[in-house]
């Protein structure tokens, strides 16, 4: 009875390795892989995205918007992501703290906490032998447009910055409908759950609140001279497009271009299957980063 179940145990276990092995194998196959980032606190769930001819490549670290994840909405970087691997160009998609596959609450997530983890994937990508260090990108949608201007901030030598429907602006000046309707809860509670329309509530912390306040981003990305690209839609109720150009007009690069499509939304229409903006959207950004990072 004892050599039957060893051998029961054993047929499960090489079952379970020929299963870990095919896995593997289309992870390779499809050129993305699933990884787990440390960044000294919690794991930082990521999507490495690679091409899959041999050699050293550039790379783009996607940093996703409030309340969405590593894929981000309508599959807006899942698409691109792909889209990039096509043309040699390498990325790497994370889950901020307490969203997507994050194990974390919310209330982990701040400013300071999105760089942490923004830099843990630069990190990652720097350490990679197929990344070409000198040429990785960030891209940031939303908020993670405000979390990719403190990244190049913080790291000039970045080799360009491409935002999204993107906040621009220092202290509570780019989140003030924010702090008008949450701030004195946090105070109260410290947290408020952030509300919305498509999906369950977020408890955001007092330390974002009181992280935003002294956030200086506007004035400090006139110290970033890296080529920069902004998209805005140009019926975005949520983030005013004149934020983009602002943005634009602030960066201390010479390269710097914004653009404006005429009846994108926030999301850039993403789930209206009749609307063109987010193909747009999509044409415009691969062409740009192939065009700077080769």
């Amino acid at each position: 009875m004892i050599n039957k179940a060893v051998n029961i145990n054993s047929m499960h276990f090489f079952k379970y390795l020929l299963y870990l092995q095919i896995f593997f194998a289309t992870q390779v196959l499809s050129g993305e892989s699933p990884v787990l980032l440390d960044n000294g606190e919690y794991k930082i769930p990521a999507i490495y995205s690679t091409p899959s001819e041999t050699g050293k490549y550039p790379a783009v670290i996607l940093l996703h918007g409030t309340a969405s994840n590593k894929n981000e909405v309508g599959d807006l970087y899942a698409l691109l992501a792909k889209q990039l691997r096509d043309n040699q160009i390498a990325s790497i998609r994370i889950d901020f703290a307490g969203t997507g596959d994050s194990q974390v609450d919310y209330l982990k997530y701040t400013l300071d906490s999105a760089l942490a983890d923004a830099n843990r994937a630069r990190q990652f990508l720097r350490e990679q032998p197929q990344i070409d260090s000198d040429d990785i990108a960030v891209l940031g949608f939303s908020q993670g447009g405000l979390i990719a201007q403190l990244l190049v901030i913080e790291h000039p030598e970045l080799a360009a910055l491409v935002t999204w429907s993107s906040v621009a602006g220092d202290g509570i000046e780019p989140f003030s409908s924010l702090f008008h309707r949450y701030y004195k809860q946090a105070l109260d509670n410290g947290f408020a759950p952030l509300t919305f329309d498509w999906r369950g509530p977020l408890n955001l912390s007092l330390q974002w609140f009181e992280q935003v306040k002294k956030q200086k981003s506007f004035t400090g990305l006139v110290e970033y001279h890296g080529p920069t690209l902004a998209i805005a839609g140009g019926a975005d109720t949520l983030v005013d497009a004149n934020s983009s150009v602002r943005l634009i007009q602030r960066v201390g690069s010479e390269d710097a271009q914004v653009v404006i499509l005429k009846g994108a939304d926030h999301i850039f229409n993403v789930f209206d299957p009749e609307a063109k903006q987010h193909a747009t959207l999509q044409k415009i950004t691969l062409q740009w980063l192939v065009e700077k990072l080769h």
